[in-house]
């Protein structure tokens, strides 16, 4: 058994996991640089060179815990190492906990790009501990909030309503993380490769993904969550042009987004996105993205224009 973990978490949280568990104790522990942008090919071989000055085998167990960073990484690093070894996940971020941890997909950026290499491969098993979340700084804890939004937006109905005048510590309940990772594990169950409903979990992810790698490259990085709300705020003015998505939704949306992340002010131009999104895996013959147009109501695949993009930012 071998244990990864990045900087940060190996000094907040691995010491309680392995006075816990005590499978942990005799773990090696592989320890990478902590952030969104050291998921990539550099991280993957310091992984892959110390399994094997470790000589992990086959039967090794990959043991994966920190945010959504450390589990698309150490996820992607075991489904390639000995054409795959087990890996288990121990989120300790809010957005980990109900995404990046479920589903099976894995992966790493890759020239600046999002995600654009990466296998489908589940864990052996999750462990979810809503204590972790206290040993996070403010603007990464709120983070994984965008994507139970988002869940609850996808879900409709009564789980949006009581969501959208919820306060902040309302999300760190295990009650609501668990409510957040069931529709996940739902909506997985029924297409696990990603081939048709489970593209409904994109919505707000092409255009968030284009600012997040955007952002990336500035002195400003954005934490995925924060770009999510971004995308999630751009594709809703989308689901309204071009689905007849109601005023009523996008407006409760803003006020979500204004209350919850108040510090999150800053505009995008086409130009600074577009060579993002021509890059997104989704796109088929043109710019296809998930859009609602209701609440519960989710079309996959819907042709955006040039002009439709265009308008939004203009």
């Amino acid at each position: 058994m071998v244990l990864l973990a990045d900087a940060r978490t190996n000094g907040f949280c691995v010491h309680p996991l392995v006075h816990q568990f005590s499978l942990l104790q005799c773990a090696d522990r592989i320890i990478i640089p902590q952030g969104e942008a050291h998921k990539n090919m550099d991280s993957c071989m310091l992984i892959w060179q110390q399994l094997t000055e470790l000589q992990a085998d086959r039967n090794t167990v990959l043991v994966n815990v920190g945010g959504g960073m450390v589990c698309d990484l150490g996820g992607f690093a075991a489904s390639v190492y000995k054409r795959g070894i087990s890996f288990i996940h121990i989120p300790t971020t809010l957005l980990a906990m109900c995404d990046a941890g479920i589903g099976g997909k894995t992966g790493i950026d890759f020239q600046g790009y999002k995600n654009h290499l990466g296998t489908f491969n589940d864990a052996e098993a999750l462990y979810i501990d809503p204590n972790f979340l206290d040993t996070l700084d403010f603007r990464t804890r709120k983070s994984g909030i965008a994507e139970m939004i988002k869940h609850d937006l996808l879900q409709g109905g009564d789980i949006w309503n009581q969501t959208y005048p919820a306060e902040e510590q309302d999300f760190y309940t295990l009650q609501k993380i668990r409510q957040s990772m069931a529709f996940k594990q739902m909506i997985v169950a029924q297409d696990p490769r990603d081939e048709h409903i489970r593209q409904c979990l994109n919505f707000g992810h092409s255009i968030g993904h284009a600012i997040e790698s955007y952002a990336l490259q500035t002195e400003y990085p954005l934490l995925h969550g924060e770009a999510i709300i971004y995308g999630m705020y751009y594709e809703l003015l989308l689901s309204r042009n071009i689905l007849g998505l109601e005023d009523s939704i996008l407006q409760q949306f803003d006020d979500v987004r204004r209350k919850l992340f108040p510090e999150l002010q800053a505009t995008f131009t086409l130009s600074q996105l577009t060579p993002f999104l021509l890059q997104d895996k989704k796109n088929n013959r043109g710019l296809r993205m998930s859009l609602l147009k209701g609440v519960g109501q989710c079309e996959v695949g819907v042709m955006v224009s040039p002009e439709s993009l265009q308008n939004l930012f203009s």
